[in-house]
């Protein structure tokens, strides 16, 4: 089981250096720009929710996966339309990436040590 984690890791890990090697300068720099402190709000924001929606409430991941992506378009869809804020589409993006985050650690925990008496 062990083995199967360090593997999983260098795997991961390999997958992240080649996409930031692969991904041109100009589209970094574009991105990299676009960070702010808003930003890892909304992805440890939308991490918790997810956590609260599946962990502690035990609905399902890909419902609620589902449910909080048309969640987050509508909310940055009506930011839009308010006059004292305005919907930013990497804050969609930033959304996503939160819930799709602890998706993926979900799925991690679920594929590292699955239930013994399931078969």
């Amino acid at each position: 089981m062990k083995r199967n984690i360090q593997l999983l890791i260098i795997l991961v890990s390999l997958l992240v250096l080649a996409l930031i090697f692969l991904i041109p300068s100009d589209l970094k720099t574009t991105v990299i720009n676009k960070i702010q402190i808003d930003t890892i709000g909304h992805i440890i924001g939308f991490f918790g929710l997810t956590w609260i929606l599946v962990g502690l409430m035990k609905l399902p991941l890909i419902n609620t996966v589902i449910c909080l992506f048309f969640y987050s378009a509508l909310t940055e869809l009506s930011q839009y339309y308010l006059g004292f804020r305005h919907g930013e589409f990497f804050d969609f993006i930033a959304d996503v990436i939160g819930i799709c985050l602890f998706a993926f650690f979900q799925w991690l925990f679920v594929l590292c040590y699955p239930l013994k008496g399931i078969r």
